[in-house]
Parts: structure tokens; C-alpha cells; sequence
């Protein structure tokens, strides 16, 4: 009765954990579900909320309008959905910084990302986003927003789908425990109890009575295990006079086996005088197989230490290929802002020219201006003075007009080359107009040269591309000349052609100069190689221009020199071109 009932326990107890298993994990994944549904809705509340947002903040940010920003940063935390904000301008320093917040540089984000969602971290998750203003037809990054929820926040808004969750397990699996508990009860125990009991009376000198007869039972299992038992005890009274018969066959083989030993015994004499022989022979050549098996294992040996050794040369000449492209990557990059700086300091004094001139005709047309009062004031004004102040007034005017256009002309041009430069963004340009205002930011470097720059491209050209990579291209041909191409004292001819072949754009460009002999063409695209290392020349600049093309716009270059009849390139670029 105890075995049976620990049964039942044990089979109750296996079924139940089954179930709170599954009820564990089915609430789990809702609660789960829940919790991630409410993240997602609170994300999507952020991103709302950056929208309605956006425009304020471009213009605060455009304007500098610093007292307007916290406004709408203490108006954004008082928002129940958001935890945190962070504002930057497009220098990545922080304006504002209100709530529980995280550092948004540690998501290493590059400066193309307009949007990003932060995963959840230190129970903190949230929105990122960056803030374009649109002037004069052109879109501007002035900085980005970082919206911030938390884990506390999406937890109070599904409590009640928790309380109700949790609640309909509970009950579900109350109800189950005392539904299978009287099943149990009723449907294992009671037959379980009637056979034991008659199991319990079986005697085997009377295997008639020892049957048993579960009555009033209706479950196909006992009624098998009812049949089972009566036909095992059947299989006993058939075992029974089978042994029977069984001894009485023994008692006969065993005589036959006792003739059979006598004759086994002579065979085995007869047999055990060749098999000492056999043997023999065997040890011989087991001596043998040792002694090639000890050789073969040196020889093992030996090779593997060969294999360890070209093995850990493997790993240091990985290693050693692993650091020469990491520092060949480098200098490439410290080229490219190289370059860039090379650009700062040939603009800086163009741009410093007319703003001197603007500020000489402001202070000429100040001091017109205090004359003109003083006379005013003690009723000496005559009409020539009128006359003079105004013709004096309007050349100052038109003067200052004209030199400010020309700075602002000249910074707008530095800022697109300087910003494509640095960025890898691909955008919507017109050619000729790009690369005009490219050549705009190179004129301080033509500045002091008797060199002369021809641009041959067709107005229509429009194509979407890597802007930056066209405009390193470009800057490194122009700059490559001026360095090696030309002596001193030598006046030299550029010339860049642009044309379309059917989706391919083709830059012809060429100069007069030097030219290059076989073995320096050979070299021509090899890092580090250069002809005026003493002029500053650093040997990646046609490296550069051949991993632009051959690399950013899967294209094809190719020279023809020789010395003393210039140096031309072309370049074929697969391009997605804009027909209008």
C-alpha cells in the first residue's frame, strides 16, 4: 500500500511540475511580450515627440539660442514618457543634459546617422536623432537630441496586465491540482489497492486459486494487466512440466557428454604441440612490429615539432600583415586631413583679404558718418558735404557688398569640399558646379604659381555619388601636379575634361610637366613612392586616388608619361547619373 501510494505521488507530482512548468513559461513570454510591446510604444512616443520638437530646436540651435533650448528640454522631461534629454550642437557638446541620462558617445555613432534606437541599458533605452535645418535650400546638421525612457516607466504602465496575468494563473492552476488530485485518487489508487491484495495471495503449489479478477473495472490498462498476470501464471504451469521433461533429457546428455571429454581430451594433446609452434612464430613477429612502431613514433614526433614550429612563423607573419595594414590605413587617413589642412591655411588668407578691405571702407564710411554729425550738430552742414558723404557712402557700401560676397562665396565653397572630405555621404551633385567650387577652395595654391588651370564639363551632368571620395580625386590630381609635375621657374598647363559614356563618367586629366619614366610609372600607385619627398610629398597621395577609384567607386585608372611630355590620367567611374 505505501510502494503503491508513493507511485501515485510521484506520477501526480511529475504531471504537476510539467504543468507550472509550462504555466511558468507561457506567463513568462506574456509578461515578456507585454513588457517589449509597452518599450516599443514608448520608443515610438519618443521618436512623436522628437518630431514635434525638431523644427523648434533646429532653429534655437541655428540661432545659438541657447535660453530656447532648455525651454524645450524642461518642456520634453516634464512629458511622463521621457526620463531623460540630452542636446548637442554639431560639435557634439552638450547644450543640455536634464533627467536620467547616459553618455551617447559610448554608441560610437558616425556623424551620417540621422536616427538610432539605444537598446536598453542600466534600465535606461531610448532615441537618438540628428537635427537638420533647411536654409537657403540646403540642409544643414546643427547638432542631435537623445530622448531617454526607463524600465520603471514601461513596468507602471503594464501593472494591471500583470495583476491579471499572475491572477488567471494562480487559478488555473489551483483548479488543475485538485482536479488531479481526485483523479488520482478514484482512477490509480482504488485498483491499485484490489490488486495489490491479490497479488499478495499467490502460492505456487496452487496456481488455480492464485489467479486474479479485478471486478467493476472499466480502464483498458488494469484489465490488461489483469490478463498479463493470468497468462504468466498459465506460462508457469506449461514452464513446469517443460522442466519436467528438460531433466530427464539432461540426465541423458550428460552421459553423451562424458564420451565426448574423453575423445576432446586426446584432440587437444594432438592439437596443443602445433599451436606451440604457431605461437612461436607469433612472438617473432610481434618483436618485429615494436621495433617499426618505435620508429614510426620518433618520426611522429619529429614532424610535429616541425609543424609547431611553422605554425607560431604563421602567427607572426599574420601578426606582422595585420599591423602593416593598420598603419598603412592610418597614413592614409592623416593624408586625407593632411590635405584638408593644406586647404585651411590657402583659404584662410584669401578670405582674410576682403574682410580687411570690408573693415577699411566700414571705418572710412564710420568717420564720414561722426563728420557728418558734428556738421549737423553745429549747423555747418553744407550741400557739398551732403554730396560728398553720399558719393563716399555708396563706394563704401558697394566695396564692402563686394568683398563680403566674395568671403562668403569663398567660405561656402571650403565648407562643402572640407565637409565632403571628411564624410563618406552619398548625395545628389551637379559636376561642374562641384568641381568649381573644389577648384575654388585650390586657388590659394595657384596663387604664387604662374601655373593656369582649364575645366572642360558640361553643365547637364547630374549624378549621385560619394561626393567627398570625386573631390579627394580631384584635390590629390591638382595638388600631385603642383608639387612634382613643374620646376620653379616653369609655367605649366592643367587640364581636366568630364564627359558621360553611357553610365560611365570620364575624367581626362593632364598635365605639361616632367612626365615619368617606365620604372617611376611602374611605382606610380605604390605607396610611399614619391619623386619630392624634400618638397613635402608623402607618397600616398596617388595611392589615394587609386584606392578611391578602384575601391569607393569600383572603377579603372590608367596613365600614360613619359619624361619630359607631362603625365595624363584617365578614369572611367561607374556612376548613377540623375537625367532631369
Amino acid at each position: 500500500m505505501s510502494s503503491t501510494t508513493k507511485i501515485s505521488k510521484s506520477l501526480l507530482t511529475n504531471v504537476l511540475s510539467v504543468y507550472f512548468v509550462l504555466t511558468l513559461v507561457v506567463t513568462c513570454v506574456q509578461v515578456m511580450g507585454e513588457y517589449f510591446d509597452t518599450k516599443s510604444q514608448l520608443v515610438q512616443e519618443l521618436q512623436n515627440q522628437q518630431s514635434t520638437f525638431s523644427n523648434s530646436v533646429a532653429r534655437s540651435l541655428w540661432e545659438y539660442n541657447n535660453p530656447q533650448i532648455e525651454a524645450i528640454a524642461e518642456g520634453l522631461i516634464n512629458i511622463p514618457a521621457i526620463a531623460g534629454v540630452i542636446i548637442r550642437d554639431e560639435g557634439s557638446d552638450v547644450i543640455v543634459k536634464l533627467g536620467l541620462t547616459e553618455n551617447v558617445n559610448t554608441y560610437n555613432l558616425a556623424p551620417d546617422v540621422e536616427d538610432y534606437v539605444i537598446e536598453e541599458h542600466n534600465g535606461l533605452f531610448g532615441y537618438y536623432s540628428s537635427i537638420i535645418f533647411e536654409f537657403a535650400g540646403t540642409s544643414n546638421r546643427v547638432g542631435d537630441v537623445t530622448l531617454f525612457s526607463t524600465r520603471d516607466i514601461a513596468l507602471e504602465r503594464i501593472r494591471f496586465s500583470l495583476y491579471f496575468i499572475f491572477g488567471n494563473a494562480i487559478i488555473k492552476s489551483t483548479f488543475l491540482i485538485v482536479l488531479f488530485t481526485l483523479a488520482f485518487s478514484r482512477m490509480l489508487n482504488r485498483p491499485m489497492e484490489m490488486l495489490t491484495q491479490q497479488i499478495r495471495n499467490f502460492r505456487l503449489d496452487d496456481l488455480e486459486h492464485s489467479r486474479i479478477n479485478l471486478k467493476n473495472n472499466r480502464h483498458a490498462e488494469f484489465t490488461m494487466l489483469e490478463q498479463a498476470y493470468n497468462q504468466l501464471l498459465d506460462n508457469i504451469e506449461d514452464y513446469q512440466e517443460d522442466l519436467k521433461r528438460t531433466q530427464q533429457q539432461l540426465l541423458k546428455v550428460n552421459r553423451q557428454l562424458d564420451d565426448q571429454n574423453a575423445m576432446l581430451e586426446q584432440e587437444v594433446a594432438r592439437k596443443t604441440s602445433s599451436l606451440s609452434q604457431v605461437l612461436t612464430d607469433l612472438e617473432r613477429r610481434k618483436n618485429e612490429l615494436e621495433q617499426r612502431q618505435e620508429k614510426l613514433e620518433r618520426e611522429i614526433r619529429q614532424r610535429k615539432i616541425i609543424e609547431e614550429d611553422l605554425r607560431e612563423a604563421n602567427l607572426q607573419l599574420q601578426s606582422s600583415v595585420t599591423a602593416s595594414e593598420r598603419l598603412q590605413d592610418q597614413l592614409l587617413e592623416a593624408e586625407k586631413l593632411a590635405a584638408l589642412g593644406r586647404l585651411v591655411g590657402g583659404i584662410t588668407h584669401d578670405v582674410g583679404t576682403p574682410l580687411g578691405i570690408g573693415i577699411t571702407a566700414a571705418s572710412v564710411l564710420g568717420e564720414k558718418l561722426e563728420a557728418m554729425r558734428s556738421a549737423l550738430e553745429n549747423r555747418e552742414l553744407t550741400e557739398s558735404q551732403l554730396r560728398d558723404f553720399l558719393t563716399t557712402g555708396g563706394e563704401s557700401i558697394v566695396l564692402l557688398e563686394s568683398n563680403l560676397a566674395r568671403a562668403s562665396e569663398l567660405l561656402g565653397s571650403f565648407k562643402q569640399v572640407a565637409v565632403d572630405q571628411t564624410s563618406d555621404a552619398v548625395r545628389e551633385i551637379n559636376v561642374k558646379h562641384y568641381i568649381e567650387s573644389v577648384l575654388q577652395a585650390l586657388r590659394p595654391r595657384f596663387k604664387n604659381t604662374p601655373h593656369q588651370f582649364t575645366l572642360d564639363c558640361p553643365d547637364n551632368i547630374v549624378v549621385r555619388c560619394n561626393a567627398g571620395a570625386l573631390a579627394q580625386i580631384v584635390t590629390n590630381l591638382v595638388l600631385n601636379s603642383l608639387i612634382h609635375a613643374f620646376d620653379d621657374d616653369q609655367q605649366g598647363q592643367l587640364e581636366l575634361t568630364i564627359s558621360r559614356h553611357g553610365d560611365v563618367l570620364n575624367l581626362q586629366y593632364q598635365d605639361d610637366g616632367k612626365g615619368l619614366t617606365e620604372s617611376q610609372q611602374e611605382q606610380l600607385f605604390t605607396p610611399f613612392f614619391t619623386t619630392r619627398r624634400e618638397r613635402g610629398g608623402s607618397g600616398l597621395g596617388t595611392h589615394i586616388i587609386h584606392s578611391l577609384v578602384a575601391q569607393t567607386f569600383k572603377g579603372k585608372i590608367s596613365i600614360k608619361s613619359a619624361p619630359q611630355e607631362g603625365l595624363a590620367y584617365t578614369i572611367e567611374l561607374p556612376i548613377q547619373f540623375i537625367d532631369r
